[in-house]
């Protein structure tokens, strides 16, 4: 069994993963439904032989001391995959995710050009948040692409792995992966506010420590994009302050009312054209007085009335899902699949207006 054929098939198959454990075939991932190769269930001697396909020593010894290690890997005209290898009842398991090699722009990926408005903000904390296979990642991308081919910056990556590659054009990037290049992302984050960046991208924000440094750079005049792994905007904020001890929390409010810019949070539709795949829908929160006076106030419950009021390009999930329907983009049922608030969307897809700021929508 050769990881590079496996890996291949997964692309031509258009997979956002593929997943390899023992006792079953391989299997990929297609539009969010799980589809098994026509093969042989995988030995434990099949995955150690994929493993050490793309694994390096130093890899190799964190898996053993970890009993997990990331791991990016690259094939030439097909695609980048970040692999994530563990145990699962005592035998080795992996999954790969699909990277495209080219990163596709703001408008490329139907998301709104807001987006490219937030990018170009000269400081603040810019938080990407959603489920594991939202899209966080890609969206990501497209907005450090936007700052590369518009701006003369110097923009600091730091991740675990490395996942799209930026290559430096109108700006100078400079992409760092833990394991390989730093220790952690508390550690790299402190290292780069000496390299003299503009813009700093941290995959993951896991804890107080990193959160606290991210909100220092950014309150020193740097942008700082980052991803977090919650469901909207209201949560985010109370997944945050639930970090810090209570003795910390006003404080932090006040960093938070003063230093965020903007949180994005992603869900992926169905398209009503099964043919074109999977859409973003996005809620979008930016940090306007409102927003910024009930941070401060510790109002978080607040934030979807301010969100729904659509000031400067803000949105709640429930709009834009309304938006899409009416579109003709997704169907009805994808819509309250979704949906934050169901029974107030249901009300709109019919023509119904109703709705106050607090329910969670407004038309």
């Amino acid at each position: 069994m050769e990881m590079q054929r496996l890996l291949k098939a997964a692309v031509q198959f258009k997979a956002s993963d593929l997943h390899v454990q023992v006792g079953s075939p391989p299997t990929v991932r297609v539009e969010g439904t799980m589809v098994s190769f026509n093969s042989p269930p995988v030995t434990a001697d099949d995955l150690r032989s994929l493993v050490g396909q793309v694994a390096d020593e130093a890899q190799l010894r964190r898996l053993d001391t970890d009993l997990s290690c990331d791991i990016s890997h690259e094939l030439e005209d097909v695609g980048r995959f970040r692999i994530n290898v563990f145990y699962e009842k005592g035998s080795l398991c992996l999954v790969a995710r699909s990277i495209p090699l080219r990163i596709k722009t703001v408008a490329e990926l139907g998301l709104p050009e807001v987006l490219e408005e937030i990018a170009q903000e000269h400081r603040g904390l810019v938080l990407v948040t959603g489920t594991t296979g939202s899209g966080k990642s890609t969206t990501l991308a497209a907005m450090i692409d936007h700052l590369n081919r518009t701006r003369r910056l110097r923009i600091v990556t730091v991740e675990d792995p490395i996942e799209f590659v930026h290559t430096s054009q109108k700006s100078l990037v400079a992409q760092r992966e833990i394991g390989r290049d730093t220790p952690s992302f508390a550690e790299s984050l402190k290292r780069a506010l000496r390299q003299d960046p503009d813009v700093i991208l941290v995959g993951e924000l896991r804890d107080a420590e990193t959160m606290r440094i991210a909100l220092q750079a950014a309150d020193t005049g740097h942008l700082v994009f980052s991803t977090i792994h919650t469901t909207n905007a209201s949560f985010t904020m109370q997944r945050i302050i639930a970090m810090f001890t209570p003795d910390e929390r006003e404080l932090l409010r006040t960093e938070l009312a003063t230093n965020l810019t903007a949180i994005i949070s992603q869900r992926l539709a169905v398209h009503k054209n099964k043919d074109k795949g999977r859409l973003a829908v996005l809620e979008i929160m930016r940090n306007t007085p409102v927003v910024s006076k009930a941070i401060f106030e510790g109002r978080i419950t607040s934030l979807p009335q301010a969100i729904a009021n659509r000031d400067n390009g803000m949105q709640l999930f429930d709009q834009h899902l309304a938006e899409l329907y009416n579109a003709g983009q997704i169907s009805g049922t994808e819509a309250l699949r979704l949906s934050t608030n169901p029974d107030a969307v249901a009300l709109t897809l019919r023509g119904m207006s109703t709705l106050d700021t607090a329910s969670g929508l407004v038309r």
